[in-house]
């Protein structure tokens, strides 16, 4: 029960990422908003971090762990954010938090092609039922003009 509660915290977590960043999207640039969301976290993480590090001895570290640690920050901290914010600027919330469908999608697909993991039937199945989620609520709506808020259709 609890694990399902955390799941549920998290996607609305996700979903509170997506709304704010759209409405940050309209003032700020997404280079901006990157630099900000590592900033405030650099804050909050740091006496964390000071604390853990008093006793760590940095030089038992491989330097190849270092450079997987460089490239792991930047890639999750930095070139996601601006990759998100910047799709944000362009799309609305609700289609892009779509796409957060593919995060466990594409978690599993480096995990099969650099790890050599394997998928079962079953999550086959989940992923294609995901990727069919994602599809239809990114297929142009047919029939629907576009009217101006408020306004009626003709």
């Amino acid at each position: 029960m609890l694990c399902n509660l955390l799941l549920v915290g998290a996607v609305l977590c996700e979903s509170a990422y997506s709304v704010i960043g759209k409405k940050l999207t309209g003032v700020l640039s997404p280079k901006r908003i990157t630099a900000l969301i590592n900033l405030w976290g650099f804050v909050l993480v740091t006496p964390f971090g000071l604390w853990m590090a008093w006793d760590f001895d940095f030089a038992s570290v491989r330097a190849s762990s270092w450079l997987l640690l460089v490239f792991y920050s930047q890639a999750a901290s930095v070139w996601t954010v601006w990759l998100w914010m910047t799709g944000l600027k362009t799309i609305a919330a609700n289609q892009a938090g779509v796409f957060s469908v593919m995060l466990p999608i594409s978690a599993a697909a480096v995990g099969v092609i650099v790890l050599g993991e394997s998928l079962n039937g079953t999550q086959m199945g989940a992923f294609a039922i995901a990727l069919t989620g994602v599809t239809l609520a990114t297929l142009p709506q047919r029939g629907l003009e576009k009217t101006a808020p408020g306004a009626l259709p003709h």
